[in-house]
């Protein structure tokens, strides 16, 4: 009986060890994700003081750094997006599809993110919502929701070259629940109708 306990206190033991072990692991990845959010808003409000055009890296060795940043006000989330859409840039948040065509510019520039983080609940949006972004200038444009699609990225391309000014969120779609590597495309895209430094906020009129 005495050995049988000393074995269920061990085996205790050892469960409660590398389950202690989990549990730092867990919170030091979560440590890290909160610094990194923390190093990249600090890098934008530097970027928004700034006079000139060089980018603000979170960190010295970063291969990207925040750009814009993105509101939707019908779901609460505003966040930064980073300057590409590479491994990198997509882990910490939205990247920008088209570096060379920014939100204001002639033209549909496009934003993606993952569906399991910062893009999860983009299919909440509804036509007629506001889009807005901030640009490094401190500039906001505003975009109105007119589109909400699912396109399979296998068939169709991004539109970039349009008549008119266009945004268009971009993320991962599952049509089936077990699907992995999805080829479908979930879109909400808007037109711009208003900018602060032009026409005034949408909001405020």
């Amino acid at each position: 009986m005495l050995k049988i306990k000393w074995l269920l206190r061990v085996l205790f033991i050892i469960g409660f060890t590398l389950s202690s072990i989990g549990i730092l692991r867990i919170g030091y990845y979560q440590a890290k994700a909160e610094t990194a959010q923390w190093l990249m808003e600090s890098a934008w409000q530097e970027t928004l003081q700034q006079k000139d055009d060089n980018p603000v890296k979170p960190w010295s060795w970063a291969d990207t750094w925040p750009v814009l940043r993105v509101e939707l006000p019908s779901i609460q989330l505003s966040t930064l997006v980073l300057k590409d859409v590479s491994g990198q840039s997509l882990a910490f948040g939205p990247g920008l599809m088209t570096p060379e065509l920014f939100p204001g510019e002639q033209g549909n520039s496009f934003i993606a993110a993952h569906q399991d983080t910062h893009f999860s609940d983009i299919t909440k949006l509804k036509k007629g919502e506001l889009i807005k972004i901030t640009n490094s200038a401190g500039e906001d444009v505003y975009f109105k929701i007119d589109t909400l699609q699912i396109v399979d990225s296998r068939i169709e391309q991004p539109v970039i070259d349009t008549e008119d000014t266009r945004i268009t969120l971009v993320t991962c779609y599952q049509l089936n629940s077990s699907e992995r590597n999805t080829p479908y495309r979930y879109l909400v895209s808007g037109r711009m109708i208003s900018n602060n430094y032009s026409l005034g906020s949408p909001i405020e009129q």
